[in-house]
């Protein structure tokens, strides 16, 4: 590493002149020192002093030597400070290339929240929060569906932000899990069955009832708009829409991804608008990358006639890697950071690599000179230099 000088006049002229002012102040004190005896002066007043006698002690000539070396270590310690300063003047530094590379990924989280996810859900939100405070320079957005779209958070590079959201998201799949301990019965009961079931309640526990919906239906307002005609988990309906909350899709520039969770168990009442295979085709034409996270067999639960883990995991498999992407079951061995890794190693995923050269301050080295020279300097005049 080479060290320059960003101002290397200024430096040269500051050493000039402290190297004058010290050659200056040397002959200064040269001058000012009482001037001592010459042999012919010292031989006329050897008979009335006895002074010269001290000259001729050892002990004398000891501490004679010792007193010169600290002298000249103090002004050895003085020249320092005053050259330091010069170098310090100069702003010495150093310069060096750095290669950066422009991020230019979008990552959506495409959540389906019907009540037969809320265990997936919670578990894939808790960890892919670290994962998301890797993607740093990433921009990145949450939407989720169920008969209906939402988008929950639109695209953005502040992962403090995106965590509390999902932080938000885990209390509603805490509500929704909490709702299923305790009324999930009342999903398959007639209406008169429900009115029953109501009526059977205290009064603590029908406020308790009403308090829960009451939180659910603050996270899931937009998302069962004409449920009951519609149906729920329209999972195309879903993956299509988030495909389309991205900004800008036809700038080919950027990289897009979605993570799709879903256990596609859809549960239509009238034919929805687009399936899911046809979502992974607009996907595909739109140059967007889908990852899948399935549940466990044994996490799938109110399946419909006609629906097992096998089919259902084998189309959306299917659909996912159409689009390049790849297709995870979240069983024990389930880990979040390898859906990271194959983010960033996948081959559509460029970035925009710039090098440039930068000049770095390197004031270290002149700075330990100078407290060094003071030091010394400081014990030379303490000793009595």
């Amino acid at each position: 590493m080479e060290i320059i000088l960003r101002n290397k006049t200024l430096s040269v002229r500051a050493a000039i002149m402290f190297v004058l002012a010290f050659a200056l102040l040397v002959l200064w004190r040269s001058f000012r020192r009482r001037r001592g005896l010459s042999e012919k002066e010292e031989e006329a007043y050897k008979g009335t002093s006895l002074m010269w006698l001290a000259k001729t002690v050892p002990a004398y000539k000891r501490r004679l030597v010792t007193y010169i070396a600290i002298k000249v270590l103090g002004y050895a310690g003085l020249f320092t400070c005053l050259l330091s300063s010069a170098i310090l003047l100069g702003r010495p530094s150093y310069t060096k290339e750095v290669t950066t590379g422009v991020k230019r990924r979008d990552i959506y989280l495409c959540l389906d929240v019907s009540y037969s996810l809320y265990a997936l859900n919670y578990d894939f939100v808790d960890r892919i929060e670290e994962m998301v405070r890797g993607l740093e320079g990433d921009r990145i957005g949450i939407s989720i569906f169920n008969t209906s779209t939402v988008q929950y958070m639109p695209m953005t590079d502040d992962m403090e932000f995106a965590v509390d959201k999902l932080e938000d998201l885990k209390e509603y799949f805490r509500l929704q899990q909490e709702y299923m301990k305790i009324y999930g019965d009342t999903e398959y009961m007639d209406s008169y069955e429900y009115y029953d079931y109501l009526s059977g309640m205290s009064d603590k526990e029908y406020k308790d009832f009403q308090d829960l919906q009451e939180q659910l239906k603050a996270f899931e307002a937009g998302t069962l708009v004409n449920n009951m005609t519609r149906g729920s988990s329209l999972v195309g309906e879903g993956l299509a829409s988030c495909l389309y909350n991205f900004p800008s899709l036809n700038d080919s520039e950027r990289t897009r991804v979605i993570l799709f969770v879903s256990d596609n168990a859809q549960n239509e009442v009238m034919s929805p608008a687009i399936e899911l295979n046809e979502a992974a085709a607009l996907c595909k034409k739109n140059a967007v990358t889908v990852f899948g996270i399935f549940p466990p067999k044994s996490a799938l639960r109110f399946l419909l006639k006609g629906q097992t883990f096998e089919n259902l995991s084998a189309d959306m498999r299917a659909a996912v890697e159409y689009t390049g992407g790849g297709f995870y079951i979240a069983d024990d061995d389930f880990d979040t950071s390898d859906i990271l890794n194959k983010i960033k190693a996948h081959e559509a995923m460029q970035v925009d690599e710039i090098s440039m050269t930068r000049t770095m301050d390197k004031p270290e080295n002149a700075m330990y000179f100078l407290i060094a020279g003071f030091l010394l300097f400081a014990f030379a005049k303490g000793v009595g230099a």
